[in-house]
C-alpha cells in the first residue's frame, strides 16, 4: 500500500516537474501552452484515478487475505480447543479410573485387616475360654476334700 502510495506522489511530482519545463521552455503561443497544459493535467488526473483504483483493488485483495487467513486460524485453534478439552477429558477419566482402583485396593485390605483381628479375637476368646476352664478344673481339683481322691490327707 505504501508502494502505490510513493508511486502516486512520484507522479505527482513529475507532472508538477514537467509542466513547469514545459512552460519555460514551451515555443508555443500562450493558448497553445495552456491548452497542453490542461491536457496534461487532464492526464494526470486520469493516471491519478486509475492508479487509485488499482490502490483500491489491491486493498480489497489483502483485505480479503487477511480476513481468510483469520478464518483459517479462527478455525484452527477451535479445532485445537476441541483437541485440548478431549485430551484433558480422557485424562480425567484416566485419573479417575486409578483412583477408583487405588480406593478398591484400600478397602480390601481394611476388610482383610479387620477379618484378621476379628479372628485374633475369637483365637483369644477360646484361648481364654480354654485357659478358664483349666484353671476352675485346677481350682475344683484342688480345693475337693480329700476323702473324695482316696489319698489320705496329713493330719
Amino acid at each position: 500500500m505504501a508502494e502505490g502510495k510513493d508511486f502516486l506522489i512520484g507522479v505527482l511530482v513529475g507532472s508538477a516537474i514537467g509542466a513547469a519545463a514545459a512552460l519555460l521552455y514551451a515555443p508555443q503561443a500562450g493558448m497553445e501552452t495552456r491548452q497542453m497544459l490542461k491536457d496534461k493535467a487532464s492526464e494526470a488526473a486520469d493516471r491519478t484515478a486509475e492508479l487509485a483504483q488499482q490502490a483500491k483493488g489491491r486493498a480489497s485483495e489483502i483485505a480479503q487475505q487477511a480476513q481468510s487467513k483469520v478464518t483459517d486460524a479462527a478455525s484452527q485453534a477451535r479445532v485445537k480447543a476441541g483437541d485440548l478439552a478431549q485430551t484433558a477429558q480422557s485424562r480425567v477419566g484416566e485419573i479417575t479410573q486409578t483412583a477408583q482402583g487405588a480406593v478398591d485396593r484400600g478397602r480390601d485390605v481394611i476388610e482383610r485387616q479387620r477379618q484378621a483381628v476379628t479372628s485374633a479375637v475369637e483365637a483369644g476368646k477360646q484361648a481364654y475360654a480354654e485357659k478358664h476352664a483349666q484353671l476352675e478344673q485346677g481350682v475344683q481339683d484342688d480345693t475337693r476334700p480329700a476323702s473324695d481322691s482316696g489319698d489320705v490327707a496329713p493330719a
